[in-house]
């Protein structure tokens, strides 16, 4: 039996976040050639949109910010190719009463991720099952029978998923790396998409923050412009209520998130669903911006690494390339 061709190059990504997708793009622009393997059905992690019936919605990061040059440059051009616009500049609780700028993508936080990963090979929908290192670098097995050949591998997945990873292959860090990776942990998110039967009233720019409850954030995707037509809410748990509902019925932990968003809403829910991110928040990030073991030939980078914020894996990715390359200054 023929065996399915092996895919080489010379840097694997695996993960198709907005780390894995800036890792990719520096790395191209330094005449690499890379591939990114992602498990997904699409590219972008947790900036994320989701049609549910005629809705659209943003369900897992809700904006994002920039405050480094490095990253505001790639902000800046993606405002100007019309990939990205900034949503508002200011909620009630910043301190400094001009505010600075919130962006999301023009159709959906996704859009970055997408247009990214315009330009970039990406295999979706490959769960990797085997990694060995070899003396000419890494070869990459997945369920699907494909084989991956590369110089160097780079993973951007959540540490707790990257360290199972290599437990599964053999792989083992030097302390104290090892250690301190193994004692990440992240907290569980929770979203609810609710379709309305009419505007949902609350106010410009429709994205608030939430305290003292069940709630952490409330969106109007519809007021946001990802659901121009159709009325459509998300809402965010807070990781208290997301832990103790992981494995409750949608009725059950959407009913009570929707029975907490009602002194918000004006309009009908006529049907909703929830969403599970497994992987919401690190506790408390690796202090580098990324990982790097020359030895090995292995890079890690991600939220794990650069922080919560889309600004933090997208510098971490960022930083990998960098530090794939060698580079003496780093983001």
């Amino acid at each position: 039996m023929n065996q399915n061709p092996i895919h080489s190059t010379d840097y694997i990504i695996l993960g198709a976040g907005i780390a894995g997708l800036l890792c990719a793009e520096e790395l191209k622009r330094a005449g690499r050639t890379v591939q990114l393997i992602e498990k997904g059905r699409g590219v972008g992690g947790r900036m994320a949109t989701r049609r549910v019936a005629d809705g659209r919605f943003d369900h897992g990061a809700q904006y994002f910010t920039a405050r480094e040059p490095l990253f505001q440059a790639y902000v800046d051009q993606w405002l100007k190719d019309g990939v990205i616009k900034e949503w508002f500049r200011r909620l009630p609780e910043d301190r400094d009463p001009r505010g600075y700028p919130r962006y999301c993508g023009v159709n959906g936080m996704t859009d970055v991720a997408k247009h990214l990963a315009r330009n970039h090979l990406v295999h979706l929908s490959e769960r990797v099952r085997l990694l060995n290192r070899t003396a000419a670098g890494w070869k990459v097995a997945t369920d699907s029978g494909n084989r991956y050949h590369g110089r160097h591998l780079v993973i951007t997945a959540p540490l707790p998923q990257t360290m199972e990873l290599l437990d599964a292959n053999g792989v083992v860090l030097p302390a104290p790396a090892n250690d301190a990776f193994r004692a990440i942990h992240y907290e569980k998110g929770l979203a609810t998409l609710a379709l309305l039967d009419g505007p949902s009233g609350m106010p410009e720019p429709g994205g608030m923050k939430v305290s003292g409850g069940i709630l952490s954030w409330i969106a109007d995707n519809q007021l946001k412009g990802v659901s121009p037509n159709v009325a459509a809410v998300t809402l965010h748990a807070d990781p208290a209520f997301a832990k103790k509902h992981w494995d409750s019925p949608d009725e059950e932990r959407g009913r009570l998130m929707l029975d907490a968003a009602a002194t918000f809403l004006r309009a009908r829910v006529l049907d909703h669903t929830c969403h599970r991110w497994g992987f919401a928040i690190a506790n408390e990030p690796w202090p580098e911006r990324a990982y790097s073991n020359e030895d090995l030939q292995l890079t890690l980078a991600g939220d794990s690494f650069g922080g919560p914020r889309v600004e933090g894996a997208a510098l971490s990715g960022l930083t990998a390339a960098a530090r794939c390359l060698g580079a003496t200054n780093e983001p």
